[in-house]
């Protein structure tokens, strides 16, 4: 009896063999390893969502160089058109000045000069010296400040003559009147530091 009596209370002490309990580091534990997989899970989706991000800009900057070389094609093609156009345009009008030129010529079989007529060879001085500047014209004249006087005439000394704005009196096959071109330019023309592409010697 006593022995039975001695396990009874022995059981009854022995506290009864369960789970246990949780201790708060373990708690602590589980807990950062949810805000870890959370955070984790968080971090995924934000770079799913940068690389669709990525996808959708990178998908609108093909879309608008597409577009933009699709109207730099265009804008090719209509100038293409337009300067082909001016083209034949500009041929016809061509062919119909020409044939208009050679039915004046035709009809009033005048020549262009090609030389200055022989009243202006007869007119013509001779000049103290040749310069072939625009000093030639001050000698004509006898005007220092350059006063032009189309009556006066001179020889320049090559089988030509000018007048006293530089005239040959000659024509293009246009009917254009030719100049003598080293009278159109400023005195000390073609020895300037900046001759002969930076300077500014001529007059036309």
């Amino acid at each position: 009896m006593s022995k039975s009596k001695n396990n009874a209370k022995a059981t009854e002490k022995s506290p009864i063999a369960g789970p246990k309990p949780y201790s708060k580091k373990t708690q602590q534990k589980s807990h950062d390893k949810s805000k870890q997989t959370k955070s984790k899970v968080g971090g995924i989706d934000e770079i799913d969502s940068l690389f669709a991000a990525k996808k959708e800009s990178t998908k609108l900057q093909q879309k608008q160089l597409q577009q933009e070389e699709e109207s730099a094609k265009a804008e090719r093609k209509r100038r293409k058109e337009a300067r082909l156009q001016e083209e034949a345009e500009e041929m016809v009008l061509r062919g119909s000045a020409s044939t208009a030129s050679m039915g004046a010529s035709s009809s009033s079989k005048r020549k262009a000069d090609a030389s200055a007529p022989p009243s202006l060879h007869s007119k013509a001085q001779t000049l103290a010296s040749l310069t072939y500047t625009r000093t030639d014209l001050q000698q004509l004249n006898n005007d220092k400040n350059g006063k032009e006087q189309k009556d006066k005439w001179a020889s320049d000394g090559l089988g030509g003559v000018f007048n006293g704005e530089g005239y040959t009196g000659r024509r293009d096959e246009g009917g254009h009147r030719v100049f003598k071109a080293h009278l159109m330019n400023k005195e000390g023309f073609g020895t300037t530091k900046d001759c002969p592409f930076d300077c500014d010697c001529c007059f036309i």
